[in-house]
């Protein structure tokens, strides 16, 4: 997993999963969510999601909870946000 942030979008790239999320991406991606300039988190070149991709995102919203914008999300996360019944919240 790569995250950066560019003109305000925090870009995540390849796999998203409990492999590829280590302790420190997960530090990385949390402080990306913090900075005042991020306001929308795309998802559009994630190439593997799992349910860690779904946690990343709970992350970004409970940081940003009134101010963060999803994009570009994985089906498989639009699924696993269904079964999980919080579609709503992960919905763009």
């Amino acid at each position: 997993m790569q995250s950066e942030v560019r003109d305000g979008v925090l870009y995540v790239k390849g796999e998203v999963t409990v492999k590829t999320i280590t302790p420190a991406n997960y530090a990385r991606f949390e402080q990306q969510c913090r900075l005042n300039e991020t306001h929308t988190v795309d998802l559009s070149e994630v190439s593997r999601a799992d349910s860690s991709c779904v946690s990343l995102l709970l992350t970004a919203l409970r940081l940003k909870p009134s101010s963060v914008a999803l994009r570009g999300l994985p089906d498989s996360v639009a699924a696993l946000a269904e079964l999980y019944e919080i579609k709503e919240w992960v919905a763009p």
